[in-house]
């Protein structure tokens, strides 16, 4: 018995892939691809700390004050697509993570 043929073959997988991982990449918002990794700092315009959530808008798990460095992981949206970042600090050689804060927030360089 003949084995059956792939109607895809492994090269032709391997590009679709990529190809996949490209246009999800490249479909994300500018903001989304240049912040993840950067710096930022606290900049939050009412002079009280930030709060940082578990997830976008959701219950608030940290606070964070004006000026503290911290730095982004990535970034997502909530159900009115609003921006927010994934912040960590870093705190005796590693990064703990803190929260989701409003995009609007942080200044990131």
């Amino acid at each position: 018995m003949k084995p059956k043929k792939s109607l895809v073959n492994i090269p032709t997988l391997a590009v679709l892939t990529i190809a996949t991982i490209v246009s999800i990449y490249s479909g994300l918002p500018a903001q989304a691809q240049e912040i993840s990794g950067k710096a930022c700092r606290v900049t939050d315009p009412t002079g009280t700390p930030l709060n940082a959530r578990l997830q976008p808008n959701g219950k608030v798990v940290n606070r964070l004050r004006n000026g503290r460095t911290v730095y982004a992981q990535s970034i997502s949206t909530d159900n009115q697509g609003k921006p927010w970042v994934l912040v960590a600090i870093k705190s005796q050689g590693t990064y703990k993570i803190m929260g989701y804060v409003l995009r609007e927030f942080v200044s990131c360089y």
